[in-house]
């Protein structure tokens, strides 16, 4: 969809958003992030919050941001306002304003504030080019990432 090559109203897309929202989502104070996947062990122990030592066991995959970002960019495509996630990734950046790989998914605990960064790389180029796409698609009224080769083919 996010290419193009499937419009926003594809069912199987549309079908997917629920059980991905109750598996993967997190309502934080920044805003609602969502886990990569679901068993994602590269994060902080979930027993003391300690960083991601070689053999340590019980880690967790913390929020992504960056699939705010990305789901902003399926809200606009489908006519739904996407602002909202692109407020949720700036309200996970930290105090240079550089949006992290990770953020804290729980309750504050260990040092770590919900919707805020973990020990997780800040920035994440990829984080970073998200809400600079999402912001450029949002003053465009339309994702700007569709290549003009699958406009063509596809059409809108």
């Amino acid at each position: 969809m996010r290419l193009g090559i499937r419009p926003a109203s594809y069912g199987p897309v549309v079908d997917s958003l629920g059980e991905l929202d109750a598996v993967d989502r997190v309502s934080t104070p920044a805003g609602d992030m969502w886990h990569r996947y679901n068993h994602d062990s590269y994060g902080e122990s979930r027993a003391d919050g300690t960083g991601w030592p070689a053999g340590h066991g019980g880690r967790t995959g913390r929020l992504w941001p960056l699939l705010s970002g990305e789901r902003g960019e399926y809200e606009l495509a489908a006519g739904h306002p996407a602002g909202p996630f692109l407020q949720t990734m700036a309200n996970a950046g930290n105090a240079g304003f550089l949006i992290p790989e990770q953020v804290w998914d729980r309750p504050d605990q260990f040092g770590f504030t919900s919707g805020q960064p973990t020990g997780s790389a800040a920035p994440l180029n990829w984080a970073e080019a998200q809400y600079v796409r999402l912001a450029l698609a949002l003053d465009a009224g339309h994702p700007v990432e569709t290549p003009s080769a699958v406009r063509t083919r596809y059409g809108t």
